[in-house]
């Protein structure tokens, strides 16, 4: 169970990363 609970923490954590890298990049074009 705490695998999993761990497991989705980590693919939260990356998508939220490369979410803001990925925006992040966006705005940097944009100006």
């Amino acid at each position: 169970m705490s695998i999993l609970i761990s497991y989705l923490l980590f693919i939260t954590l990356f998508t939220g990363l490369a979410l803001s890298l990925y925006f992040g990049l966006q705005a940097i074009k944009l100006i």
